[in-house]
């Protein structure tokens, strides 16, 4: 009996030393998932670092540029005029887990961010090229967290004056973003476009020519009157044209003359003439013309004619040439 005793007491005392050695070891693993163990007396402070790894994080448009800072840009009659849009990046993933980037450049008075394009109102560059080895730029040096985004826009001529935002809007890999901009000025541009040269063809002496339709298009972007005058040989010599036979070889200024917007087809006599034309002079004139700049895309709708004969008097003969000097005045809107 005594020795059964002895047994169980035995095996009690084993179990209790597997279970104190098991506390041991699950003590052990929770004190060495620390990095180090401190302990501080009654009234110290204890310390306990923290750490982590960044993951991504958003890509930032630290500058955007329109023309490299300009204030305004005068755009090019008839023609489309080079605007470049520019932003620096700065992501701290590394410059190569950006995505893409756009811009839209906008007049602020008749158009917003994610409008429709219209080249009088708003432009879209859906494509902008990020470039990630751009040496310098705005005193930032190139290196692997930075890169430039550069966004071309082709302006036309009849772009709206006034003033105008970039708005340049750049990704990364996982969707993170930046959207900055930059204004500028647009520039009022004032230019006419037209024909090289009238020709009256054969006019017998005193007749009066054909009427021939000269039509003025507006290549700028404001509203525009017609400033007119006319020389034969050097201007304010009171001749619309020299001729290279005849008694006299020049003629009068005042038999030159002109009709703006409407027009009189057919034959006309002198007096006809006289009373429903509109007299070239020597020296400019403005007439109200009223042309508004174009506003169609698709369609060129800035042109209206100006229509034109002459009177052949007595005392010239040959060829005859001349000059008429078209010039634009901005018209009040």
């Amino acid at each position: 009996m005594k020795l059964n005793n002895l047994n169980k007491k035995m095996n009690i005392e084993a179990k209790l030393i597997g279970i104190l050695f098991l506390e041991l070891i699950a003590l052990s693993f929770i004190l060495t998932s620390f990095s180090s163990f401190i302990s501080g007396g009654v009234g110290n402070n204890v310390t306990v670092t923290t750490s982590l790894q960044v993951g991504e994080v958003y890509p930032e448009l630290l500058n955007v540029s329109i023309d490299n800072s300009a204030s305004s840009v005068t755009l090019v009659g008839n023609s489309t005029k080079t605007v470049l849009c520019e932003g620096l990046i700065r992501d701290y993933n590394n410059d190569s887990t950006l995505g893409n980037a756009t811009a839209e450049l906008f007049i602020t008075s008749g158009s917003s961010y994610g409008g429709s394009n219209d080249n009088n109102l708003h432009y879209t560059n859906g494509s902008c090229l990020i470039n990630t080895n751009f040496s310098s730029w705005g005193g930032v040096s190139d290196d692997d967290y930075h890169a430039l985004a550069q966004c071309n826009f082709q302006i036309y001529y009849y772009a709206n004056p006034g003033n105008w935002n970039c708005s340049l809007y750049v990704n990364d890999s996982v969707g993170f973003s930046d959207l900055q901009n930059d204004s500028i000025t647009i520039n009022q541009l004032l230019s006419i476009g037209l024909p090289s040269s009238i020709d009256y063809s054969v006019v017998n002496s005193t007749s009066v020519s054909g009427e021939k339709t000269v039509n003025v298009s507006n290549t700028g972007n404001v509203i525009l009157n017609l400033s007119l005058s006319g020389y034969a040989v050097t201007q304010g010599d009171n001749y619309s044209m020299n001729c290279t036979l005849g008694n006299i070889q020049n003629i009068s200024i005042g038999y030159e003359k002109f009709r703006l917007n409407t027009s009189i087809t057919g034959p006309l006599t002198f007096s006809d003439f006289e009373a429903n034309y509109t007299n070239l002079s020597a020296g400019a004139t403005v007439k109200r013309f009223n042309l508004n700049y174009r506003q169609n895309d698709s369609n060129d709708d800035a042109i209206n004619g100006t229509y034109w004969r002459v009177y052949v008097p007595r005392g010239v003969a040959g060829n005859c040439t001349g000059n008429i000097l078209f010039g634009a005045v901005q018209a009040e809107e």
